[in-house]
């Protein structure tokens, strides 16, 4: 490329393309980065585990996947129908009533899931492993934002 003119116009529209792959289209999210969507243990940063604990924590998380799956359709199904009756010509307060008892149910029953898998994980803890949770909270609260420790 000898004319200075198609270096620029190269150089620009290189750029332009790197602008567009690296951007995220309109209105939607940035892709997850790593961490993100992870489910695992609230205790794992500083907790070390054993290759037996490893195994068992997997299996636990693992067997309550389907059900947390599950919960979440139904979360989302409910609150998707409830949001599309909030803008229909004619809103039945019957079907609104029940997707909003159907959403509550779906996130009661996540909750529930979510407290007695951490209490199984827990379980497989040694004393010291749980002390050393408990040390860990504070801090991994403090960098999660809008959220207070306990």
């Amino acid at each position: 490329m000898k004319n200075p003119y198609h270096r620029a116009l190269a150089i620009l529209l290189s750029s332009a393309c790197l602008g567009a792959i690296a951007a995220p289209g309109e209105g939607r999210m940035p892709p997850p980065g790593p961490g993100h969507h992870q489910h695992g243990p609230a205790f794992a940063p500083g907790v070390d585990l054993s290759d037996a604990q490893e195994d068992k924590v997997f299996a636990i998380m693992h067997a309550q996947e389907p059900k947390r799956r599950e919960y979440r359709r139904t979360l989302h199904q409910s609150q998707d129908a409830l949001r599309a009756l909030g803008t229909a010509e004619q809103f039945d307060e019957a079907r609104a009533a029940s997707l909003a008892q159907a959403a509550g149910n779906a996130l009661a029953a996540l909750t529930l899931l979510d407290a007695r898998t951490d209490a199984q994980v827990r379980a497989v803890l040694t004393p010291e492993q749980r002390k050393q949770s408990a040390e860990n909270r504070p801090r991994r609260e403090q960098r999660r934002p809008g959220r207070q420790a306990d």
